[in-house]
């Protein structure tokens, strides 16, 4: 019994997504630079941090429909990994700084 348990662990954890991680480290990396600003999300038009996440998320999923059209298979899960790592440990810099309307097949410069 313990196996089978173990085994339908296993087969339900999957793959992570590297964009659900890349939003939720931009989301604690932006929510502190607007703390240090004295700011809150609404200052920056979302209604609290999971809002943010929600828009965040929405632009992987048009990003992944745009990299289909242009034949750049791969470049959305490559972008938000990098991204993910930057945000993790980053500065404010490191948000402000991101090209959000990049296009799938540009380099993340």
């Amino acid at each position: 019994m313990t196996t089978l348990i173990l085994l339908l662990l296993l087969a339900c954890a999957g793959d992570r997504d590297p964009c659900t991680e890349m939003c939720a480290a931009a989301a604690a990396l932006y929510g502190d630079c607007l703390a240090d600003q004295g700011a809150d999300w609404t200052a920056a038009g979302y209604a609290d941090a999971d809002a943010f996440v929600g828009s965040c998320e929405t632009w992987a999923v048009e990003m992944r429909l745009l990299e289909r059209e242009l034949d750049a298979a791969g470049w959305t899960d490559d972008i938000c990994g990098a991204r993910a790592e930057r945000f993790r440990d980053g500065a404010c810099t490191d948000f402000t700084g991101t090209d959000w309307n990049q296009m799938p097949g540009e380099d993340d410069g």
